[in-house]
């Protein structure tokens, strides 16, 4: 069966393949990869429908976590708080799980995986030295560019109770600018421009999401 492990700080939820549910782990795979609407995943997962349908959700057990904390704070489903950082900073470990990467930065378009905070601290302060402010910090991947004055100062944001909730309010001013289209407004974390973007991004997401609450 799927496991999930969760860390001292309740933060770390990681999705541990099985051989019962291989398909279902590749769907999701696929899902995080690409942009996929929830039909398309639908009918990649046509050979498992008969699974989900009877399977009933996991009773809530990421809404004993920090995750469920703070989606309730910013009035967001917690499901699709951690679907959005499991899609920003997923990191697969040797292991076979994939969770959100607390100490996880993105420069231009390159990730860079640190494997301790303070080899994050240190990779972060590279790349301010040098001047670069487009950085994405975290499990939420915020952006110091755009967001970087909600904290005292940059390295804060790898701090992952300082990130979730940073990334939450984001995640949570973005949906309530869309409250009639749920995709437009998840996407919206994404991208404000480009408005087939954010859709995608955002099918993407809740497609996820929706996963997930079978699995943790």
């Amino acid at each position: 069966m799927y496991s999930h492990t969760i860390d001292k700080t309740t933060l770390s939820v990681g999705l541990k393949k099985s051989t019962q549910f291989h398909g279902l782990i590749a769907v999701l795979l696929t899902i995080l990869s690409g942009s996929i609407c929830q039909t398309c995943v639908a009918n990649e997962n046509s050979q498992h429908r008969q699974i989900l349908t009877q399977s009933k959700p996991n009773q809530g057990r990421l809404h004993n976590t920090l995750w469920a904390q703070v989606a309730k704070r910013h009035q967001l489903d917690p499901y699709v708080l951690y679907a959005v950082a499991l899609v920003e900073s997923r990191k697969d470990d040797a292991q076979n799980q994939s969770k959100p990467w607390p100490w996880a930065i993105n420069h231009a378009g390159k990730a860079i995986i640190p494997k301790s905070k303070q080899e994050a601290v240190n990779a972060l302060n590279q790349l301010l030295e040098s001047g670069e402010r487009s950085v994405d910090v975290g499990m939420m991947q915020v952006n110091l560019r755009w967001h970087g004055h909600r904290v005292a100062k940059p390295e804060n944001l790898l701090d992952p109770r300082t990130n979730l909730d940073v990334g939450a309010s984001l995640l949570a001013e973005a949906m309530q600018s869309a409250p009639e289209n749920r995709a437009l407004g998840v996407g919206r974390y994404y991208s404000w421009k480009n408005r087939q973007a954010a859709i995608e991004y955002g099918q993407k997401v809740i497609a996820l999401a929706e996963q997930l609450r079978f699995f943790i």
